[in-house]
C-alpha cells in the first residue's frame, strides 16, 4: 500500500478494520491452508516449514495440524501411487528416487517407509 500512495497511518486503519471484519485469522488461515495442501500430497514436515515462512505461529501450526486429523502415512502412500504408481521399485535407484520425491514433499522416514513397504 505504501507503494500505491497510501500514508502510514492509512495503512494502519486498513488493517485495524480488515482486522474488526475478521479478515485476518491466523487459526482460520492454518487451517485452510493445512486442509488444501494436504489435499495436494503435501506431509506435515512441509507444512510446517510453509507455514512457518508465513510466519504463522508454531501454537497454531500445531493446533492445525491436530485438528484436520491426517493420516499422514496413508497420504504418503497415496502420493506414491499417483506419482509412480502402485509397483514398488524393484531396484536401489528407483527406490531412492522414490524416497527423496518423498522426503521433499514434507513426508517422515517412517512415512516413507510404511509407503514403501509391501503391503500385507
Amino acid at each position: 500500500m505504501r507503494d500505491r500512495g497510501f500514508s502510514s497511518e492509512q495503512i494502519a486503519a486498513a488493517i485495524a478494520r480488515a482486522d474488526d471484519f475478521g479478515y485476518i485469522d491466523d487459526e482460520r488461515f492454518a487451517l485452510s491452508f493445512v486442509r488444501y495442501r494436504s489435499q495436494r500430497g503435501l506431509g506435515p514436515q512441509r507444512l510446517r516449514a510453509d507455514l512457518r515462512e508465513r510466519q504463522v505461529d508454531n501454537d497454531l501450526i500445531a493446533a492445525a495440524l491436530a485438528q484436520e486429523e491426517i493420516d499422514f502415512f496413508q497420504l504418503c502412500l497415496e502420493t506414491r501411487h499417483r506419482k509412480f504408481g502402485e509397483a514398488l521399485p524393484q531396484d536401489f535407484k528407483l527406490k531412492a528416487k522414490q524416497q527423496r520425491y518423498l522426503a521433499y514433499r514434507g513426508f517422515s522416514m517412517d512415512m516413507i517407509r510404511y509407503a514403501l513397504s509391501p503391503s500385507e
